[in-house]
Formats: C-alpha cells, structure tokens, sequence
C-alpha cells in the first residue's frame, strides 16, 4: 500500500478506501464465534465521513500536502466479494487464521507546481493498484478485563496504474509487508489503539515515476537521474479511535516515513530521510442491514 501520497489514505480509509482507519471506524461491537477471528459484520452500511491530513507529496518529499476529505461511504459484504471498508475485494481464501483476496486501492494525486524539488515536472497522478493479498492471524485473544488484543501479518503485490482521468498508464507494481496490532477497548475505556509496521520494495518503473529526472526536465541543481528498482520505504503508523456515540467513530493518528538506505536516495528528487504526518477525522453510520454475513477479521478492515 505504499505510493506517492501513500498516507492519505489513512484519511481516505474511512471513507471506505485504505487501511488503517478502517478498523478504528468500526462503529458497533461485532458478533464473535467460539473462533474468536470470526465475526457477524452487517451486510451493509452507510453514512457518511470527514477527515484532515497532513503528508508529504510523495517518499522522501519535503513538500507538505494538505487535504480535508468529506464524502459519504456505502459498505458491502458477501461471502466472496466485499466492496468499502478497505477497498474492493475478491475473497478466494478466507479461515479463521489466514485470508487471501484480490483487493483494489487508491492514492491521492500531487501537483508539481509549487513544489520546490519537482517545479517544472510533470504532476503525480491518482494512482490505483489491484493485487493479490494475503493476511495472517498471529494473535487474537480476549482478556477479563475485556481488551481484545490482535495482531497479523499482511503481504501484497500489486500492480499499480496512473490516471488523471483523461489517460490511464502502468507504473509498474508495489510489494509490501508489515505487521500491525491493535487493542480494543484499552481498559474499559471504549478507546482502541492501533501500532503499523510495514516495509515497501517498487519496481524501476513506479521508481522512475517518483525519483526519475530525464534530459529535457534537468537543471543546474537538478541533474538527470536514473531511478532504479529496490527498496522504497519503511512505515510507521500509530493511532487511536473512540465511539463518543454509538454510532459515530473519532480517530486520529500519527504517521512516520523512513527513507534512509533507500534505492534511490541519490536522485536530487530524494528531499528527506523521514518525514512525520498526522491525520484527524469522524466517521457516522447512519444505517445498517439487520442481515448479518460472517467474515474473518485478523486485525485489519473485513
């Protein structure tokens, strides 16, 4: 889940686009199974959500990115098919400990215009990725005081495409990995914590696309560049979400790019080893099914 404009979406994720807010916006209690990974999630939601972010245009950009975000969000879940709530996927393997699907996300665009290192380049459009993910369960246990710890490892490949909505065009593809671990209702308290790790390698092409200077964009301060395939970044994520109402979410969250050692640190477009962001939003659903699907959650969106 790694690209330019990668933390957005932990705004965009409750609006039903991209982890992590997801799982903080979990408005209800679920129904859980004697397998305490199995619940009964409504078959669908709607409400609405807003959030403020505060970024970078993309890995190792000094340039800060500002959105606030309002939409409505509309959630859906089947056996097989889940659209919302983290994207859209196509579940082929889903038990108590492990999930495989093909899931479907999106990032934010960036202006050049502005931007001191890319002044003259051309803009970073939304991307969109599709790919296989899998997950896997490696802690999930209740305590008497009624915390409900997880954690879970996840994985993906995907492929990654740009558009700005006139054109669409391949940028090659993203491989991730990361563990993340949440505690729900820490003390009684109703609050959840949620802590992300994750590390990303990018193909030369998505590389090219971020780091890459060709001839006719170089300058005295910015010499052609030739991005090559490797190591992207490590993510950091920790955040928290609280239902002030039964049926409305609060989250917000604190998130930190670590650049260093990566392929391409020595593209003059390389501004920054670390850079540190935040994201605040609600999320109220206004009404679900009373039809109930049951769905593995492994500690990330189901």
């Amino acid at each position: 889940m790694t690209r330019h404009q990668f933390w957005p979406r932990i705004v965009c994720g409750l609006l039903c686009l991209g982890f992590p807010v997801t799982l903080l916006a979990q408005s209800e209690e679920p129904s859980v199974s004697e397998e305490p990974s199995v619940i009964s999630r409504p078959k669908w939601e709607v409400g609405v959500g807003g959030g403020y972010f505060s970024g970078f245009d993309y890995p190792a950009s000094n340039d800060s990115n500002r959105r606030f975000l309002a939409l409505p969000f509309f959630i859906y879940r089947t056996a097989q098919f889940r659209f919302g709530g983290g994207g859209v996927r196509a579940v082929a393997i889903e038990k108590p400990r492990i999930k495989l699907d093909l899931s479907i996300g999106g990032s934010l665009n960036a202006s050049s215009q502005g931007n001191s290192a890319r002044e003259g380049l051309p803009d970073l459009d939304f991307l969109f990725e599709i790919g296989p993910q899998l997950e896997v369960r490696l802690f999930d246990r209740t305590s008497a005081s009624g915390e409900r710890i997880q954690a879970r490892f996840t994985s993906e490949i995907r492929a990654v495409l740009a558009t700005d909505f006139s054109s669409v065009s391949s940028q090659g593809y993203v491989v991730e990995a990361g563990v993340d671990a949440v505690v729900r209702n820490v003390a009684s308290s109703g609050i959840d914590l949620l802590s992300a790790v994750g590390v990303t390698y990018a193909s030369e092409k998505l590389q090219d696309y971020f780091y890459e200077v060709d001839p006719q964009f170089a300058t005295d301060t910015r010499p052609v560049f030739d991005a090559r395939a490797g190591y992207l970044e490590t993510k950091l994520f920790v955040g928290a979400g609280i239902n002030p109402l039964r049926n409305v979410r609060v989250f917000l969250g604190a998130f930190t790019g670590f650049y260093d050692g990566a392929s391409n640190q020595d593209s003059p477009l390389f501004e920054t080893t670390s850079s540190t962001g935040f994201a605040v939003g609600v999320v109220w659903t206004i009404k679900t099914s009373d039809t109930l699907v049951e769905v593995v959650e492994l500690g990330g969106s189901s």
